[in-house]
């Protein structure tokens, strides 16, 4: 067991080591620099299709709005004298309605060019975002290599001792290590504290505090954690 129990020591100090490198404010920052840029490219992607779709609608109305302009253009060079008085009111109408077309197409080619320079506005802010995004991804993400980088001798040098311990520690209990741990159980082994498992705080009944003493371990029912007497 005191094998054992000293190549947990290094395998929690293996832990606290890449976790110092991995669980940084650095690290922190740069998950949310990559989420940001990706939802950025996502949100461009989605103005490009937004411009796309305003453009069509635009050509469709400067089509329209240019027709009718041939068509009251037809009209108000038609030589009045060629129209009978019982035509001037149909005449009158057609001029009224294809001018009412026109001020209404008007105002929605306006509207739209109007969305079509604001969209292109945001594009532009957006993929200027996405450029200082990612110099600050690349600066913070060089940051993070440099701390994994500093903590890689320490790690590799207890990584080479703890397989250099394996031949020494009690096979059974090195399967149940690898198999607890392989489980997000860790640490694996923790101490009896005054009829408690030291980590979960459970209570030991009696009769596994006995079990307990006579084989020098047993599994926490609460956490499933190999309990030791110290």
């Amino acid at each position: 067991m005191k094998k054992m129990l000293e190549y947990q020591e290094l395998d929690i100090e293996l832990n606290k080591l890449k976790k110092s490198s991995l669980d940084s404010s650095d690290r922190e920052s740069l998950a949310k620099l990559k989420a940001y840029i990706v939802e950025s490219h996502n949100k461009g992607f989605q103005l490009e299709t937004d411009a796309e779709e305003l453009l069509n609608d635009y050509n469709k109305l400067k089509k329209q709005y240019d027709s009718n302009c041939e068509k009251v253009q037809e009209l108000t060079s038609t030589d009045l004298n060629t129209i009978t008085l019982d035509k001037v009111d149909s005449f009158l109408s057609q001029i009224n309605s294809l001018s009412s077309e026109l001020f209404l197409l008007e105002r929605n080619i306006n509207i739209i060019i109007t969305k079509i320079k604001n969209s292109l506005k945001d594009f532009d802010t957006t993929k200027k975002n996405i450029i200082k995004a990612k110099e600050k991804y690349n600066a913070c993400k060089d940051k993070c290599e440099k701390a994994v980088e500093a903590v890689a001798p320490k790690i590799k040098a207890i990584e080479e001792k703890m397989k250099a311990m394996e031949k020494d520690v009690p096979q059974d209990l090195l399967a149940k290590y690898n198999t607890l741990k392989g489980d997000k159980i860790f640490p694996v082994f923790v101490t009896f504290d005054n009829g408690h498992c030291s980590r979960c705080r459970v209570e030991i009944p009696t009769a596994k505090v006995n079990k307990l003493k006579a084989d020098g371990s047993i599994v926490c029912e609460q956490c499933h954690r190999i309990i030791y007497i110290k």
